[in-house]
C-alpha cells in the first residue's frame, strides 16, 4: 500500500521537477534545496505520500510570501446569498494544488533513490511551486489569481479570495456567480457551478 501511495506521489512531482544529465551546467543563480517524504493515512485509511521541499532550509525570500484566503464573513454571505437567489453551492478541491503553478524560487535538489534508481545522484531543477517551499503557497495564489482573470472573474475588493461574473439564469434572471477560494478548496456559487469550475 505505501509502495503504491509512494509510486503516484513521485509520478505527480515528475512534473514539478526537471532532471539534468550528469554533464548538464546548471543555470546562473540556482540555490541547492532538499525535500523529504511525508507519510499519511487519510481519514478513508487511504495511504497518501508527499514530497515537501525543506522551505526552512533556504534563504529567506525577498518579496513577500503572502498567500491570502477567504473569509469566515464572505462564505457566509455567499451561501446567504445563494439561498436568497434559489442558487446551488458546489464545493471542490484542486488536486496537486501547488504543482500547477510555476515557482518563482530558483532552486535545484539532488535526486534520492524515491526520485528512481536510474536519477540517484542526478540533479533536478524545481520547475513548480511545492509544497513546503517558503513561497509556494503565495506562487499558487498567484497563478490562481491569473486563471481566475483568464476565465474572466474579477476579485472583490472587500475580499481578495471572493470572485465574481455575471451571469444569467435558464429563466433570464441576471445574477452574479461566485467563487471563494480558500488556498486549494474551491466553493461555487452558480446555477452552473460545474462549468464555472
Amino acid at each position: 500500500m505505501w509502495q503504491d501511495a509512494l509510486k503516484l506521489e513521485m509520478e505527480e512531482i515528475t512534473i514539478a521537477v526537471t532532471i539534468l544529465e550528469e554533464n548538464d551546467r546548471l543555470p546562473p543563480g540556482y540555490i541547492k534545496s532538499s525535500g523529504h517524504l511525508i507519510f499519511d493515512v487519510k481519514m478513508d485509511f487511504r495511504r497518501k505520500v508527499r514530497w515537501v521541499k525543506d522551505g526552512h532550509k533556504t534563504p529567506e525570500p525577498e518579496t513577500s510570501n503572502y498567500a491570502g484566503v477567504v473569509s469566515r464573513e464572505s462564505v457566509r454571505i455567499a451561501f446567504t446569498y445563494a439561498a436568497l437567489m434559489g442558487l446551488p453551492v458546489m464545493a471542490g478541491d484542486i488536486k496537486n494544488a501547488y504543482l500547477q503553478a510555476p515557482s518563482s524560487e530558483k532552486h535545484y535538489l539532488v535526486c534520492g533513490p524515491e526520485f528512481g534508481e536510474e536519477n540517484v545522484g542526478k540533479r533536478a531543477l524545481i520547475k513548480r511551486a511545492i509544497y513546503g517551499g517558503r513561497i509556494a503557497g503565495r506562487d499558487f495564489w498567484l497563478h490562481l489569481r491569473s486563471c481566475m482573470d483568464s476565465l474572466g472573474f474579477k476579485s472583490s475588493k472587500a475580499d481578495p479570495d471572493v470572485w465574481y461574473r455575471p451571469a444569467t439564469k435558464k429563466d433570464g434572471t441576471e445574477y452574479m456567480e461566485y467563487v471563494l477560494l480558500y488556498v486549494d478548496d474551491v466553493l461555487v456559487v452558480s446555477e452552473n457551478a460545474e462549468v464555472a469550475q
